[in-house]
């Protein structure tokens, strides 16, 4: 696939299709006062919406991750980049499988809680790696997409602070700027 080709399906993926879907899919419920994983129980349309995000998002993210561990130097850095995006992907997997009803099953509910979270650690883990590996080859280049990753953390810190919850707005901000971020390190790694 030529580089202008691939440029197009990325940017179509990373700054519309993603941040379009997504923010269809928060609505124009309260973003402050529920999240993903409610909006999802609310209906069978939800649900079936709320796996479509997944699947979405799950799978940019991996193949993402998935094309830049081939952009690392040593074999042990590729395995361990497609070792955690098999571990992000699996644990979106598994999140969107488990409903989220505490009431009736507050275990699963849990489970699926820590799924999710666990799902986020490891792709900003591995993205951060991605880049502190290369960042050792050229501080400068890589100096964006470290300052991104920090705008990303405390974006996160402060969406979840105001109604100390994961929120829609805290899950809507943190799948837009990832998908960014994932393309903007791409983009560094073929020029």
């Amino acid at each position: 696939m030529s580089k202008k080709r691939s440029h197009f399906w990325l940017d179509f993926f990373a700054c519309f299709l993603i941040p379009a879907y997504t923010l269809l899919f928060a609505g124009s419920t309260t973003w402050f006062g529920t999240n993903f994983s409610v909006i999802a129980v609310t209906g069978a349309d939800h649900y079936r919406g709320f796996v479509y995000w997944g699947i979405l998002s799950g799978s940019y993210f991996f193949v993402m991750l998935s094309r830049l561990a081939f952009t690392l130097p040593a074999r042990w850095q590729r395995g361990l980049t497609r070792l955690l995006a098999v571990c992000a992907g699996l644990s979106l997997a598994y999140a969107v499988a488990i409903p989220y009803l505490p009431a009736y099953f507050p275990k699963y509910a849990a489970l699926h809680v820590a799924l999710a979270a666990g799902a986020c650690v490891l792709l900003m883990v591995n993205l951060q790696f991605i880049i502190l590996v290369h960042r050792r080859r050229d501080r400068a280049r890589w100096a964006g997409p470290m300052r991104f990753c920090g705008f990303i953390v405390i974006g996160c810190a402060v969406l979840f602070l105001i109604p100390m919850m994961v929120s829609t707005a805290l899950e809507v901000f943190f799948t837009i700027s990832a998908a960014l971020l994932a393309r903007r390190i791409w983009l560094l790694t073929e020029f």
